[in-house]
């Protein structure tokens, strides 16, 4: 081989180095890291962002804190196939005595809560106690005459809760009373082991409900 040919063949395999080098001279990337830039796991399991929290039985959504200090809440319950869902202030007793300085008063109605009149929807027909309500939109009040504790379901809805308008009732239920040891601070309405019912400071009052 003559000088000529010698430097061309050296010229060559200098750019066969210098290319293979550019391209990272055929070995294996770097195995990619699993952590993310804080350096937590990023394979961790993250926690239920769909919990739901519960109240009486159903799936609570807050709704506004009330002018008068009494949250607001809508609470969905799922019961064989039917949705209801009740929305209601939710008042404290603060030392009250509930049926002498906080309502229910005797031979009066209640709203069943604060503010606002307490709403009740269903896309079933129910059963409360031997009445019948309709699949709808309703307002739910209660009143105490004589000896009988009754709920009392209403057709009007939007109004304040101190809008009671008899002419729209639909059906008056007849309570089983009880009293709770310890009394319940703040209003809970539930829907559970079929019944309907609420709790507030000492008493407890429930009807039969079922889905058709």
């Amino acid at each position: 081989m003559n000088v000529r040919n010698l430097l061309l063949t050296s010229f060559l395999a200098f750019l066969a180095l210098t290319f293979v080098a550019a391209c990272g001279g055929g070995g294996e990337a770097p195995e990619a890291e699993t952590m993310d830039h804080e350096g937590a796991d990023m394979d961790a399991e993250a926690p239920d962002a769909g919990a739901m929290e519960m109240l009486g039985g159903g799936n609570l959504t807050p709704v506004h804190e009330g002018t008068g200090g009494s949250p607001h809440v809508s609470v969905h319950w799922s019961v064989d196939g039917g949705n209801i869902t009740i929305d209601y202030g939710r008042p404290y007793v603060k030392g009250r005595v509930v049926g002498e300085s906080v309502e229910p008063m005797a031979d009066s109605v209640w709203r069943l809560g604060a503010d606002e009149a307490t709403t009740l929807t269903t896309d079933r027909e129910l059963m409360l106690g031997d009445a019948t309500v309709p699949a709808g939109e309703y307002t739910l009040w209660t009143m105490q005459a004589d000896d009988e504790f009754h709920l009392i379901v209403n057709s009007e809805t939007g109004q304040w809760g101190t809008a009671y308008n008899s002419e729209h009732d639909v059906v008056h239920v007849p309570m089983t009373v009880g009293e709770l040891d310890p009394p319940a601070e703040q209003l809970v309405i539930s829907i559970e082991d079929g019944n309907l019912g609420f709790d507030w400071g000492p008493l407890t009052a429930s009807v039969p409900l079922m889905v058709h």
